[in-house]
């Protein structure tokens, strides 16, 4: 998102307490590039700023006309909204689903709490409360105290996409098979639901049309080890590979291999793992746990129940029509580009930057 904005002409700050993987050509204020201002890396607990810290928050912020913050929790933001609100720049809050119905029953009673004091400035004061989709604005609205919102998708790097990545190298790896393959990748956490897929397994292997499922990704070893055991319960462990993380050309390479992209989320924000599939022209099944869902739906990707049964179906019907399967690919490709349109998306942004300047101002 900087470095799109910076680009584009604007002068943009990077305001962060860890640099490591800022890019060098920033570091180096280089044109059109933005400028970082590194406060240093946190010395009290629980991720707060200390008072020398707020003071070069505070400075930078002066110079700004509109500053944007992410997320809700991180003790430091309400500080950094603070030092805001005591300079009157206005300050757009990017949620990032933090307020979905399934995140606000997680800890419920915490974050009630702290919405109600030290971070009630994150759902008071915002001069604009930005989500990434609509069904997003829909669940977060209820804890906004104005209605000033805007909702853009987020900016993803289409770079790489510029050409349908080629599957060699992930047929290398891992091999081909005479199965259609099931391609899992995301954090390994109990919300995405991994459990529905290997069940979805079973029922396709009882059912004479086996798959290959992998599952890319990592996470706590203590529940990784609870879907192994899971699999050789049911006896599908042959079926089901755990690849661990797996990133950059092999990653692309991985999503071109594999029939179908499959993640049947309790809930999932933006998702990039669905975009990429798409690019990928990897045909695509999710569940409306994931706030983009109705995007989703438009460029192809079937939407179903978070059942093992419901998902079983989908796979068995999209691996014995291949038509089906490559038009549903081509289509979330297409879908895809025009959606997330670089260009598009960040007029999207300028736009709601001008709307946070004229209504403080107002």
């Amino acid at each position: 998102m900087c470095a799109v904005l910076a680009n584009r002409g604007h002068d943009v700050t990077w305001l962060t307490c860890d640099c490591t993987d800022v890019p060098e050509s920033w570091k180096q204020d280089s044109p059109n590039t933005p400028t970082v201002v590194h406060l240093g890396a946190f010395e009290k607990s629980g991720k707060r700023l200390t008072k020398e810290q707020c003071t070069i928050a505070k400075e930078t912020i002066c110079n700004m006309d509109v500053v944007h913050v992410h997320a809700m929790w991180d003790p430091s933001n309400p500080q950094i909204a603070h030092a805001c609100d005591n300079t009157n720049t206005p300050w757009v809050l990017s949620v990032h689903g933090m307020l979905d119905d399934w995140s606000m029953k997680q800890r419920t009673l915490k974050k009630r709490v702290y919405l109600s004091t030290v971070g009630r400035c994150m759902v008071r004061t915002p001069a604009v409360f930005h989500t990434t989709a609509e069904a997003e604005n829909k669940q977060a609205s209820k804890w906004f105290k104005h209605r000033n919102t805007a909702v853009v998708p987020c900016i993803v790097d289409l770079d790489p996409y510029a050409n349908v990545p080629n599957p060699a190298e992930a047929l290398e790896v891992y091999g081909e098979s005479d199965k259609p393959t099931v391609l899992f990748l995301s954090r390994v956490h109990e919300k995405k639901s991994i459990e529905t897929l290997i069940d979805a397994t079973k029922i396709l292997k009882d059912a004479e049309s086996p798959i290959r499922l992998f599952i890319a990704g990592t996470g706590e070893e203590a529940y990784a080890k609870t879907l192994k055991a899971r699999a050789q319960s049911i006896g599908v462990e042959e079926h089901v590979s755990f690849l661990g993380m797996v990133v950059g050309s092999l990653k692309l390479s991985l999503y071109a291999m594999a029939d179908i992209f499959a993640l049947p989320t309790q809930q999932e924000n933006f998702g990039l793992v669905y975009a990429e599939a798409m690019l990928c022209e990897t045909a695509i099944i999710g569940t409306k746990g994931t706030d983009i869902w109705q995007e989703l739906e438009e460029g192809g990707a079937i939407i179903k129940e978070r059942t093992p049964e419901a998902f079983a179906g989908a796979i068995k019907k999209l691996t014995e029509d291949k038509e089906l399967l490559q038009a549903k690919g081509a289509a979330g490709r297409k879908h895809v580009l025009h959606w997330l349109n670089t260009d598009t998306v960040a007029k999207g942004y300028e736009a709601m930057y001008k709307q946070a300047v004229s209504g403080q101002k107002s």
